[in-house]
């Protein structure tokens, strides 16, 4: 690779990455919507998870709430809250709810 490539591939990378976390926040926001938060508490959850979490566990909040809007019962969801093992997740989605409440 030439050197005057490596700047642009790393900038591509990084550009890569942003669109995951991005891709992510969007469908946190989306998903708590459907769960019955107001558009705009939804939206605000979904960028203090954004701040208070790195792009793998944001990811990994994104597919627990996409697995939890599959889940036909309460046990169903509870299964799969388990699956979440990080508790700085949990603590950031409570901090989240809480913030975005006022």
């Amino acid at each position: 690779m030439k050197a005057h490539s490596l700047p642009f591939a790393l900038g591509l990378a990084a550009l890569a990455l942003s669109a995951c976390a991005t891709i992510d926040k969007a469908t946190i926001a989306d998903r708590l919507e459907k769960f019955g938060l107001s558009r705009d508490r939804a939206v605000c959850m979904a960028g203090e998870l954004d701040d208070r979490l790195d792009d793998k566990q944001l990811s990994q909040f994104a597919r627990f709430v996409s697995r939890l809007e599959q889940a036909d019962t309460v046990l169903e969801a509870r299964r799969s809250l388990r699956q979440v093992e990080d508790p700085k997740i949990a603590r950031a989605v409570t901090a989240s709810f809480f913030s975005c409440a006022i």
